[in-house]
């Protein structure tokens, strides 16, 4: 049997702030009997929270003076990802969390948490992509393409993201890494006509017979590169594509851009926004694909963020002024284009 009391037991008061800063906690206040953090097991925007949810020194739990009452560490996570809405697994998000903050030896070095932890772990490897050896981009040649340089990428920010060129392929070759910054996967845009005509712009890339293909729908993006500026300023730019998140490099502000790699942004994007960044704003920013009077693709944009309002505030933008060019990314006509379609983005709330 787990001794979750022992576990409890052996969090120092560092191990309980690591915790709570891991879903978003900043502000908090640490007296002599106990720390006093805002009420995130019932709020999902910690802005909106007070500092009503005491963690005790001494009996190492915690109690919601506004709601929820008293919980161990073990309930109080369950509750935050609840007041999300965000789907979680109990062991990998909430367990093992803990446990890997406690000083509880005795489990810890446990051959049956060992064993646990494997097959565990064993169970859920096909959620993870597949590393590839960065060693293979060498075979590219770090020339950029004027093209990109017109629209206004610059050498310094495809140096940054790895850009590089195959003229065997005749191909602009795009890096994706994780979070972790592990190589998951190449993606080359094409430039010759007939291969963007008949096979599309953008294709996993093929080196000495193997594709470096990976999962779009299981990452994001530029987030290896950008999610220290998303922690800092607590807003996240979704784009389409990943000459979006290049060219928002390039723009006086902040980069705190990612691109899905397509039209569509799903539930374990979301949860891994959250895991490593934990964004207040999520701003949908896809291309423009509606003419004036339509409205099929302003409820398509309404609909995704209304699906996902409870992870944080949720906007999209969407040109009514005609700013944009069909199939334009909103950054395509430049910083300050953007940031007049970004002041009259649509706003959509929780109900």
């Amino acid at each position: 049997m787990i001794d979750y009391k022992g576990i409890i037991d052996n969090l120092r008061d560092e191990d309980i702030i690591h915790l709570m800063e891991h879903f978003g906690v900043r502000n908090y206040k640490n007296t002599e009997n106990a720390i006093i953090f805002p009420t995130i097991c019932h709020n999902s925007n910690i802005e909106e929270a007070s500092l009503k949810l005491y963690y005790y020194k001494d009996t190492h739990l915690f109690y919601c003076y506004t709601e929820c009452g008293g919980q161990s560490i073990f309930k109080l996570i369950e509750h935050i990802y609840q007041a999300r809405g965000q789907e979680y697994d109990w062991y990998k998000d909430v367990f093992l969390p803990v446990l890997d903050c406690s000083n509880f030896r005795e489990l810890k070095n446990s051959e049956s948490y060992h064993q646990l932890r494997d097959n565990y772990r064993k169970k859920n490897r096909e959620i993870n992509l597949p590393e590839f050896n960065k060693g293979v981009l060498d075979v590219f040649f770090k020339i950029y393409p004027e093209q990109w340089i017109e629209e206004g990428i610059s050498k310094e920010t495809m140096e940054k993201f790895g850009i590089c060129f195959s003229f065997s392929q005749n191909k602009i070759i795009i890096p994706h890494y994780d979070a972790e910054n592990r190589l998951v996967g190449i993606r080359g845009r094409a430039l010759d006509e007939w291969e963007v005509e008949n096979l599309g712009k953008y294709m996993p890339v093929q080196i000495e017979k193997k594709w470096y293909a990976h999962k779009l729908s299981l990452n994001l993006y530029g987030l290896n590169e950008t999610k220290e500026n998303i922690k800092k300023t607590g807003t996240v730019f979704i784009f389409e594509s990943e000459k979006s998140v290049l060219k928002m490099e390039d723009f006086d502000c902040i980069n705190c851009a990612v691109a899905v790699c397509g039209s569509t942004l799903n539930k374990f994007q979301i949860n891994l926004l959250v895991k490593e960044c934990h964004p207040r704003n999520f701003v949908i920013c896809f291309d423009k694909e509606e003419k004036a009077g339509e409205d099929k693709y302003f409820s398509k944009l309404y609909k995704m963020c209304k699906k996902y309002s409870l992870y944080g505030n949720f906007s999209f933008i969407y040109d009514t002024e005609n700013l944009l060019d069909m199939k334009d990314s909103p950054v395509d006509k430049g910083e300050d284009i953007f940031n007049k379609l970004l002041s009259r983005r649509v706003i959509v709330n929780a109900d």
